[in-house]
């Protein structure tokens, strides 16, 4: 039994619920590659795949600079205890992952100096990604909007970890950086408990495409938006001159 995603058009096997070769068929993933011989319907969806991978990838960025910021504007210090104490948690829960309690006890300058270089690798991405229906200015907008809601969690929650692997690995595989083979076998999930790659299972990949079918209908309401309405200035959270008040 087969179903066809009316975005990505991946055609997903029922009775392959654990192998990533029966996520998506090689001629349906032929179709996502820009360059291919495509009808309008198959070019649109390509370009929303690519959206989709392009936002979860500047959103990744942005909510780690948000977060950071947070941090270095808190007045809340941890003490050695309550560090070494977090730290034994973490690495019980995460053991793939190191934490030593100085790792949770950083300064607020050296937090300050990570928000700045995030801060850089969100304009990186943003003047990267521009074109192909990709405009900077609507997905600035789009990081503000889903940073303050409520309503994105899952895509908020995994977007600096499986989402990202996801979103890299199928805009390679669109852009021509990695072949068919390459793709399959690193669209699988990052076990943070065993430390491997390992296939997704039906549900999980059930709801990314519904996630990111949500974060696509999201950016294209604010493209609308931003198109049919005259160019407003609005105070952004980060530039230049903010960066630096953090220093003050």
């Amino acid at each position: 039994m087969k179903a066809e995603n009316s975005l990505y058009g991946h055609v997903v096997t029922k009775s392959c619920e654990t192998s990533p070769q029966g996520y998506f068929s090689e001629e349906t993933m032929n179709h996502l590659v820009f360059g291919y011989e495509n009808s309008s319907r198959w070019k649109r969806r390509a370009v929303e795949a690519l959206l989709a991978c392009k936002l979860t990838l500047v959103y990744g960025r942005y909510h780690q600079m948000s977060d950071l910021k947070l941090l270095a504007m808190s007045e809340e210090k941890t003490s050695c205890s309550h560090a070494e104490l977090l730290a034994d948690f973490l690495n019980q829960l995460v053991p793939m992952c190191h934490t030593s309690p100085s790792d949770l006890m950083r300064t607020k300058a050296e937090y300050i100096d990570e928000t700045i270089d995030v801060y850089k690798e969100y304009e990186y991405y943003l003047n990267l990604f521009e074109g192909g229906g990709f405009i900077p200015k609507t997905a600035k907008r789009f990081c503000e909007t889903v940073y303050e809601a409520d309503d994105y969690y899952t895509f908020k929650a995994f977007c600096n970890l499986n989402y990202f692997i996801y979103a890299e690995t199928l805009l390679l595989y669109q852009v021509g950086g990695i072949d068919y083979h390459t793709f399959v076998n690193q669209f699988q999930e990052l076990s943070l408990f065993e430390g491997r790659r390992k296939p997704l299972k039906m549900a999980e990949l059930e709801l990314y495409i519904r996630t990111m079918r949500k974060i696509v209908k999201l950016y294209m309401f604010l493209l609308s938006d931003d198109l049919c309405h005259p160019p407003i200035t609005r105070p952004t959270m980060f530039h230049n001159a903010a960066l630096e008040s953090f220093l003050v």
